[in-house]
C-alpha cells in the first residue's frame, strides 16, 4: 500500500462515517520504490491530500516534510520530490491500519489493506 492510497483511506464502519480518518499505521515490512518523480502528478495531488494524515506518517516513516506547507511549496521542487517520494515510493508491504474512532485493524497483506468488515460488524452496523 502506498502512502497515497492510506492518505484517502477511512474506516469502514457505519459508526466512523467522518471520523475514522487519518488511519493509524503499524508497518512490519516496507519497500522503497524507485518511481520516476512526475512534477504534474505531485502539483496536481497537492491540493487533495489531507495535511494531518501526511504530518502523521512522515514522522511515522522520518521523512521530514515541511508541514507548513503552502501554494508558494508548489514552486519548491525539492519540497515536491520529497513529497513524491513520500506518496508514492514508500510502500508497505505488511502491517494494519486502526480506526482512531473504533479501534478497529484492518491488515495489510502483500502490499493490500484488507478493508472488509467481519459478518458481525456488518449485522452491527445495520443494528444501529
Amino acid at each position: 500500500m502506498k502512502i497515497l492510497t492510506h492518505n484517502m483511506m477511512a474506516c469502514t464502519k457505519k459508526q466512523c462515517m467522518g471520523k475514522g480518518f487519518p488511519l493509524k499505521v503499524e508497518c512490519t515490512e516496507q519497500i522503497v520504490l524507485q518511481q520516476e518523480f512526475n512534477y504534474e502528478f505531485t502539483k496536481n495531488i497537492y491540493p487533495k491530500l489531507d495535511w494531518a494524515g501526511i504530518a502523521e506518517i512522515s514522522k511515522k516513516f522520518n521523512i521530514p516534510i515541511e508541514l507548513d506547507a503552502t501554494q508558494h511549496s508548489l514552486e519548491d521542487e525539492e519540497f515536491l520530490k520529497t513529497l513524491h517520494n513520500l506518496l508514492c515510493n514508500l510502500k508497505v508491504i505488511t502491517g494494519s491500519l486502526t480506526c482512531p474512532n473504533c479501534q478497529r485493524v484492518y491488515p495489510i497483506d502483500k502490499g493490500i489493506p484488507n478493508m472488509l468488515l467481519r459478518e458481525d460488524e456488518i449485522y452491527q452496523d445495520i443494528k444501529e
